[in-house]
């Protein structure tokens, strides 16, 4: 395949996950309101995780691994660095904002009480949301129903517009 057909390829498969996430909409689980990424990220990223973690493992038992052992332990790594990657799941409700991330072996809470601001971060296509001890949560780009999240947000908590210092 020649280098700019990859390359194309890779600029139009990013810009459909961000128009993707723009399309769907927050999942509702009881009185909390689910934003996770977009289900294509998902399915990408969890595929590509599995490929590489079996890739690792068919390369493990194979006859050549004293030979292609370098070849297993990069494909290994290269799924932990993408499940690295994953998009947070980020949960609202009435009583605060919670992020969890690494597949839901980390997970950060926030009481509405505990937030500072949020903003939008132009820089990087994100929404912000800071704690008074200075530890962020991100609504990026690739999370779904970003109107949604902005409503909800400003429902609970004060919100600046960018380029605007706290008072």
């Amino acid at each position: 395949m020649p280098s700019w057909l990859t390359i194309l390829t890779v600029g139009l498969a990013i810009h459909w996950f961000a128009l993707e996430a723009r399309a769907e909409r927050a999942k509702r689980k009881g009185e909390i309101t689910l934003y996770r990424a977009s289900f294509g990220l998902r399915i990408l990223l969890g595929l590509a995780v599995l490929g590489m973690v079996y890739g690792a493992g068919v390369i493990a038992v194979s006859q050549n691994f004293s030979r292609d052992w370098w070849t297993s332990a990069l494909l290994f790594t290269m799924a932990i660095f993408c499940t690295s990657q994953w998009p947070a799941d980020l949960g609202v409700s009435r009583t605060g904002i919670y992020e969890q991330t690494w597949l839901g072996l980390r997970m950060r809470i926030f009481r509405w009480e505990e937030i500072s601001s949020a903003t939008a971060d132009p820089s990087d296509d994100s929404i912000s949301i800071v704690s008074k001890s200075g530890a962020t949560i991100k609504h990026s780009k690739y999370h779904v129903d970003r109107p949604g999240f902005v409503a909800q947000i400003k429902t609970y908590c004060r919100w600046l517009e960018p380029g605007r210092a706290l008072d």
